[in-house]
Order: C-alpha cells, then sequence, then structure tokens
C-alpha cells in the first residue's frame, strides 16, 4: 500500500470539504497507477431482502485514494477487472463508485467512462433550517397536522414509503421487488417498536398524506462515519402524497423533525437522493441539506 497517496488523499479532501472524514487505509486486493488506489469490492443481494429494492441485486464499486492524480488510468485497470468479472448487459449488475462531491477533478474521467451521479449523499448541520414552512393548521395546505406515527398507522407509513419507491424507480437505482412490499412493512413495524419516535406523519382532514422516517443512533451508526461529525442522524424516507406535493406539507413536516432533531443533539443528519429526480435536489436543497458524497453508476456495469 502506499501510505503517502493515502496521505495526500486526506490532506487534499480536508481542503475541499471539512465535513469530509478521513477514511480509513484501503486494504484487500488492490489495484494501483501513478498517485492513485483503488480497492475493488463486489457483493451479491438476496433478492428477497429488502436490501434488494435499494439497487441492483450485483454490485460492483470501488473506493479510491487519489493523490492530485489523474484518475482515468485507474479506472482503465477497474475495467479490465470488470470484464473478466461481469456477465455484459446484466441489467441487474452496477459498477458504481462513492466520490466526494466537492472533488469536481475527477468528473470527467468518469464521464468519459460511462458514469452518471445518481444518487448524492447529503448533510445538514444542526441549527440550519429551510425557508419558513408552513405551520401545521395554516398556510396553502387547511388542515395539516403533524405527529409522531404509532403502530395504529402501519399500513399508512407503508403505502406512502411505496409511493416514493415506486417514483424513485425511474431513477436508475431503486428497484421494485416481489419481496418489498413485505419487507418495506417488516422495516416500519420495526422502527414502530423502538422507544424513541423515528416516524412522523403529515396528516389532512385526519387523513396521512407525508412521511419523513430517522434512524437516530445506535442505529445510524452503518453511516455515520460518512462525516467528520456527530451524534449523526439517517433520514432514511421523506415523501408526500403525488396529489399534495407541492403545497407546503413536506417543508412543514421536515422543519418539524429538524426541530426534534436538534432538540435531541444531533449534530448532522444524511440522507440520500436520487440527483435525476426533479423534485429531490431542489427541495433538500432549500431544507438546508448539501451534497457530500455523490455516487456515479454505470448499470448495466458492462454493456453488451
Amino acid at each position: 500500500m502506499d501510505i503517502d497517496v493515502e496521505r495526500q488523499h486526506a490532506a487534499r479532501l480536508a481542503l475541499l470539504d471539512p465535513l469530509l472524514p478521513t477514511e480509513p487505509p484501503l486494504s484487500g486486493a488492490l489495484i494501483a497507477t501513478v498517485g492513485a488506489l483503488g480497492a475493488p469490492a463486489f457483493q451479491e443481494v438476496d433478492p428477497a431482502s429488502l436490501d434488494a429494492t435499494w439497487s441492483a441485486l450485483r454490485r460492483h464499486s470501488l473506493s479510491v485514494r487519489l493523490a492530485g492524480a489523474d484518475l482515468d488510468p485507474l479506472l482503465e485497470l477497474w475495467e479490465s477487472h470488470l470484464a473478466r468479472a461481469v456477465v455484459p448487459g446484466d441489467l441487474d449488475c452496477t459498477a458504481h463508485i462513492t466520490w466526494p462531491s466537492r472533488d469536481t477533478a475527477a468528473v470527467p474521467a468518469l464521464v468519459h467512462h460511462g458514469f452518471a451521479p445518481l444518487i448524492v449523499t447529503a448533510v445538514r448541520r444542526a441549527g440550519v433550517f429551510g425557508p419558513t414552512a408552513p405551520q401545521p393548521g395554516a398556510g396553502p395546505t387547511p388542515g395539516l397536522t403533524i405527529r409522531v406515527a404509532t403502530k395504529a398507522d402501519l399500513d399508512a407509513c407503508v403505502a406512502l414509503n411505496l409511493e416514493v419507491v415506486r417514483y424513485d424507480t425511474q431513477f436508475g437505482v431503486i428497484t421494485e421487488r416481489p419481496s418489498t412490499e413485505a419487507g418495506l412493512r417488516q422495516n416500519t413495524a420495526e422502527m414502530l417498536d423502538r422507544d424513541r419516535p423515528c416516524i412522523w406523519l403529515a396528516e389532512v382532514g385526519g387523513r396521512p398524506v407525508g412521511i419523513v422516517t430517522v434512524e437516530l443512533p445506535p442505529h445510524s451508526d452503518w453511516i455515520a462515519g460518512r462525516v467528520a461529525t456527530g451524534p449523526v442522524a439517517y433520514l432514511g424516507l421523506g415523501g408526500v402524497r403525488a396529489d399534495l406535493r407541492g403545497g407546503g406539507v413536506g417543508s412543514a413536516l421536515v422543519d418539524h423533525v429538524h426541530r426534534e432533531l436538534d432538540e435531541a443533539g444531533i449534530a448532522a443528519t444524511l440522507l440520500h437522493y436520487a440527483l435525476p429526480n426533479p423534485r429531490s435536489a431542489p427541495f433538500w436543497s432549500m431544507q438546508g441539506y448539501r451534497p457530500l458524497w455523490t455516487s456515479w453508476y454505470r448499470r448495466p456495469a458492462l454493456r453488451s
């Protein structure tokens, strides 16, 4: 392993974005070019698991350390690796690289190799709020109320979650599976059974029309290492029924949840959104989030 490359990579990113963490040293079978190191990895997911909904079943990834060098030669090496490992044309197989959003020098190489920026990991720091949201019971959506979900809301929560999943399948990463609804139901039931509230609903006329779910520590530990502060929460889902989008419901709901997180001492909240989604990037930016990491995908990993 080239310790100098790792050190220069860390120093370069620290200048680009103070919220980027110091990444651990790469391990395993590495590939290398001048000034660049890469660790290829592969994961195959059980199609019956909820994880299968969030991407392809077969996932090739590359973790990179770059000391200011050109990324293209390292991508060429990875291409050779993929050519030996991937069935061309397999639509349930992806190749992806998660890259610091502000490290824009690598963008040309990623584009030239056919990768598209599809998923953003965004961050909001405590105390950061969007424009003043309509207060419950006022504003453009009369009768709006916000409350913590209970076990009696399981069906409504699953229905709202499914609506978000089905909308997001258009954008190249999420895939609804035969197992998706059952997986969402099991996961939502588990969240509703936790000691601390982690699902909030917006209601109009007593009918649930919007949802936000949040993973709190220790349930958010899986992603906490992606940002250089803590404690960290993960906003896993935010959605409003299609016929009420654009009316202030989502802004009021998210504003309410952010105040709850700030009161709980959460220093940073992370979430994922689909960059091609014309609603997500503007909405989450207005709520105080900004890109931290961008995941670049090719699906299929190799064309036929």
